[in-house]
């Protein structure tokens, strides 16, 4: 269907041809460079704006900008919105389905790199035409910026119009129904062909991530399996964690639902680690570890899988080596019930978890592949199949690829790049070196015994550095609200009328010496003011103390628990919270609690 374009105002610009300039000769009008009326452009494609934008430079604003339903709430002429469609060769014309305050806005619109300047004033949503732009085979860019406005918001878009011979053919684009995935991007894969007829026990892989390729929101995945995943993720500009999860034997997103035989659990983790519940995408038990790992280093991955001593059930551990450690790493080890079986389904994937960042490229290089069979040998892997996701598979983005370099696999995906692999394809790489490492040396697995928490009756506070007590944060927010057993109250740092200085501190009076073998925590139940990096300390008299270590706590509401290598006898604990999730200078926990294991 042809849509003719109708304007209410149209301001020509001129562009410099070249080299800076003066002389009217030198300048030509933007309309006689298009070649085309703009006010009479034809349309033959309806683009959805909201799916395929994205703010730039400005992740925080996004959520209340860009939606399904295109682009609204515009108020800041600050904001500049980049939309991606990938069309043929040839003229494209441009237009807009929008509506802006009375009094109009002043438009940049450009297109690899041609720009327009234009008013559009229409209080109801028309159909304008921008103008005709050349442009090449592949993804292309506009950007909308708002350069003036006159009324309280700069304008409100439905969606792009696209026409002329550049989208004769077809234009490729992410439609409303696929907004978050689409928006994420392609996920990619690489399925390794492992030795048939063997058991895979362990399977070994490295992973180097190049400089400015470490995207807000990748996860490169290592070691997969049939059961679950294991590899680095980019989680905020001061998070960079090790993720290792197993999925539940019970097909759910909510891992509330889980009959207790079908659970995941824990048999042991390293120093430092979180092991908590996930849902959302299937559910099951995850371990983390914020290691703030770097780019340009090549870190080494080790999954051990096999049936347990439990009949029916199967035990994965995973074990890390960072080379400025210098030594092998737990992770974790796990079960997994209503499952008996060796390593299956060697796979590594690259996706991106943040809409926010999908039309940025992140590729990691995964190397050197081995699996390690029950009769006691190392066989090199080399090939693989390359995979991507329902995003890629249905076309609404293209923007994947695979292949190899060397020792190495390659996948690299988002960022609306042109060249592309397809599903299904052979990838081959050339021969590395066999693993260093002796396997009967890797961590055992201390499996720990049941938590039983101590009685707080009696227990006191003797000592705070801060907490609101003026009424801020209403019946709680006091340092003795983390021993009063009620999860909704909490102890916060001050915040009404002064200014909180981290680190903040609290110390508990036991009232006597107790055998203690960790603490369990439960964070604020919103998770606001999380804490994330914290020492604890003990003392037999309040003067004399001993730092068992720094911890590092998710941002979660679940228990969190932090066991000491050796169980310790003390009277008093010291919590010392010395940085947030969120970044201020603030804090707040909900409960505290020492425990012993049988």
């Amino acid at each position: 269907m042809n849509i003719k374009i109708n304007k209410v105002l149209i301001l020509f610009f001129t562009i410099a041809l070249g080299f800076l300039s003066c002389d009217a000769d030198k300048i030509v009008y933007f309309e006689d460079l298009i070649g085309e009326d703009a006010a009479n452009l034809e349309f033959t494609q309806t683009v959805p704006i909201g799916p395929n934008s994205w703010l730039k430079d400005n992740i925080s604003q996004e959520g209340a900008l860009i939606s399904e339903e295109g682009i609204h709430n515009w108020t800041s002429t600050d904001h500049v919105i980049r939309t991606y469609v990938r069309t043929g060769a040839g003229d494209l014309n441009v237009g807009l389905n929008i509506k802006t305050s009375e009094g109009g806005s002043k438009f940049k619109v450009t297109v690899n790199g041609l720009s327009k300047e234009l008013i559009i004033t229409t209080e109801e949503y028309v159909n304008y035409g921008i103008g005709v732009f050349p442009v090449e085979e592949g993804y292309n860019r506009i950007e909308i910026q708002a350069l003036t406005k006159s009324g309280t918001f700069v304008g409100d878009i439905n969606s792009l119009l696209l026409g002329g011979a550049a989208a004769a053919d077809g234009v490729i684009y992410n439609p409303v129904d696929n907004f978050y995935f689409g928006r994420r991007g392609p996920s990619v894969n690489i399925g390794y062909k492992t030795p048939e007829g063997k058991d895979v026990q362990y399977f070994y892989n490295e992973l180097t991530v190049a400089e400015g390729e470490d995207v807000l929101g990748s996860f490169f995945m290592a070691n997969g399996h049939s059961q679950g995943y294991f590899g680095l993720q980019v989680n905020s500009s001061s998070e960079r964690r090790i993720l290792f999860s197993i999925w539940s034997a019970f097909s759910t997103d909510d891992p509330n639902q889980i009959p207790e035989d079908y659970k995941v659990t824990k048999l042991g983790a390293g120093d430092g680690v979180t092991v908590q519940d996930f849902g959302n995408e299937g559910s099951g038990l995850q371990s983390f570890k914020n290691i703030g790992w770097k780019t340009g280093v090549t870190y080494k991955f080790i999954l051990k899988g096999e049936p347990a001593e439990i009949e029916g059930s199967t035990d994965y551990t995973g074990y890390f080596y960072d080379p400025e450690v210098g030594e092998w790493e737990m992770i974790a080890s796990l079960r997994r019930p209503k499952t008996s079986t060796y390593l299956t389904g060697a796979h590594s994937f690259l996706e991106n978890f943040n809409p926010a960042t999908g039309n940025q490229t992140r590729s990691g290089n995964y190397g050197n592949q081995w699996v390690y069979t029950t009769d006691g040998v190392w066989n090199e892997v080399t090939e693989a199949t390359f995979g991507v996701d329902a995003t890629a598979a249905n076309g609404d983005r293209m923007d994947f690829y695979g292949g190899s370099e060397g020792s190495t696999f390659v996948m690299k995906n988002c960022g609306f790049f042109n060249d592309y692999t397809s599903a299904g394809s052979a990838l081959t790489r050339s021969s590395g070196t066999q693993p260093d490492v002796d396997l009967d040396d890797l961590p055992k697995v201390v499996v720990l015994g049941p938590v039983t928490e101590l009685d707080r009756t009696g227990w006191t506070i003797v000592d705070y550095s801060t907490q609101e007590d003026t009424g801020g944060e209403g019946d709680t927010g006091r340092a003795a609200d983390v021993l009063d057993g009620d999860l909704n109250s909490y102890w916060h740092s001050c915040w009404n009328g002064c200014t909180p200085v981290p680190p903040h501190h609290i110390t508990i009076d036991m009232g006597a010496d107790n055998l203690v073998n960790g603490v369990r925590f439960y964070q604020r139940q919103t998770t606001s003011r999380s804490v994330e990096n914290l020492e604890l300390q003990i003392s037999n008299d309040n003067v004399t103390w001993t730092s068992m270590g720094d911890f590092v706590l998710a941002k979660s509401a679940d228990a969190q628990d932090i066991n000491f290598e050796t169980p310790e006898t003390f009277r008093y604990l010291k919590f010392i919270a010395k940085s947030g999730h969120d970044g201020t200078d603030n804090a707040a926990m909900a409960e505290i609690i020492p425990f012993t294991r049988d």
